[in-house]
């Protein structure tokens, strides 16, 4: 019995493919495609994986490119949902969309894309076509050395609600805010800016979004100081904007109600410009208990642009107390678009030429159908006092 070999008994084979799917699921899809070879019970085993993990940051595994390695694979892939689609990349590639997501037949669920590479060259993605695999994404986690370049694209992630970008690069300040509008139902942002890498201000404006997450990650060179510059509805985000301390630029829609639901909740001392949508009854003692939490704050632009239909109809009708420290220390600018002449607007521009005393531009462009009352806006406004005498006043018709 010693000298007796015991026949190999192969159990793994054995196993129903739920279970090896899973076991197959948890390697690299170069390991994993390799054991179609072992014989034709595994032939198409791997072609089942609801995830697929890319890590090409093991050199010594597999002759083709990286990205040419992906087309293969993703042809001979049927499962009908791929779950997770997961790729750690170091070589540099300008083929990615055209090699990956054309090829992805499966229905697509969460995608995560790692350029973990120390060159300084950045590896586009332009997502040149509405796919469908772009239609069924509801998660999707850029890292890395990634050029994002979607100033001219059509894509759209209907489904999309989280979206992770971790130390990318925009190729233009318009390629995010595009990025973002291809995103209906986004809940999640996490945007992670590299120090010293892309010195434009990014807008972020998304009606749907429930949670922000803004970083700035160690840089690979140098350094620089955090900005931001953010737009929301204060209406149904109120408490957004309470963990936003090193904002220097602010945009925001501003609403009688919204007033009260934020005063005295927050201040940020590091603000300089704010810009306000302005409803039509938004009156000076609103916006002064707003620009109290505002310490800093140097440039100030008005906007009036929702039609009457959609004004809050609370409004307080106390006149200031007392006179912001922005007014009477920092704000320098004024710029107010749309301007109709209203009591309201009227209340509101006497209080700020009376209490701004280092103002040195405002500049005012009146919106009226009428001629006449324009000119009558134009001279009501000239013969306001003033407290900063150098204060130059230009008024568009």
């Amino acid at each position: 019995m010693g000298n007796e070999e015991l026949p190999h008994s192969d159990r793994i084979s054995h196993l129903p493919d739920d279970l090896l799917v899973r076991i197959l699921s948890l390697i690299p899809v170069r390991n994993a495609m390799s054991t179609s070879l072992l014989s034709k019970r595994w032939k198409s085993v791997w072609k089942m994986m609801p995830t697929l993990v890319y890590d090409e940051t093991c050199r010594h595994i597999g002759s083709l490119r990286s990205d040419h390695f992906f087309g293969v694979s993703l042809r001979l892939h049927e499962a009908p949902v791929l779950k997770t689609l997961i790729l750690q990349l170091v070589e540099d590639s300008d083929s990615i969309d055209t090699l990956l997501f054309p090829n992805i037949r499966s229905t697509l669920l969460e995608i995560t894309i790692i350029f973990d590479s120390y060159r300084r060259r950045y590896s586009p993605i332009t997502f040149p076509e509405n796919l469908n695999v772009f239609k069924t994404l509801l998660v999707m986690k850029l890292e890395g050395r990634i050029l994002l370049d979607c100033d001219d694209s059509p894509v759209c992630f209907p489904s999309l609600k989280s979206l992770h970008l971790t130390s990318v690069e925009f190729s233009c300040e318009e390629s995010l805010s595009t990025l973002l509008s291809a995103c209906p139902i986004l809940e999640d942002l996490y945007l992670e800016r590299l120090c010293s890498v892309g010195s434009f201000l990014y807008t972020i404006s998304v009606p749907s979004l429930q949670r922000l997450f803004l970083t700035k990650g160690n840089a690979y060179y140098g350094n620089d100081d955090p900005k931001a510059s953010l737009k929301v509805n204060l209406s149904k985000n109120v408490e957004l904007l309470k963990v936003l301390t090193s904002v220097e630029r602010l945009s925001l829609d501003s609403y009688p109600s919204m007033v009260l639901h934020t005063a005295d909740s927050l201040i940020l001392n590091r603000l300089l410009h704010l810009e306000l949508d302005v409803c039509n009854n938004f009156r000076s003692n609103l916006l002064v208990r707003l620009l109290k939490d505002y310490p800093n704050l140097r440039a100030l632009k008005l906007k009036r642009t929702h039609p009457k239909d959609m004004e809050d109809q609370l409004c307080l009708v106390s006149e200031p107390s007392y006179v912001p420290e922005c007014f009477s220390f920092h704000l320098e600018t004024l710029q107010w678009i749309g301007y109709g002449g209203t009591l309201q607007e009227n209340e509101t521009a006497v209080y700020i030429f009376k209490n701004a005393r280092r103002l040195k531009t405002a500049t005012i462009s009146i919106h009226s159908k009428d001629t006449e009352n324009g000119l009558m806006m134009v001279k009501d406004l000239r013969s306001m006092a003033k407290a900063s005498a150098s204060c130059q006043l230009v008024i568009k018709i």
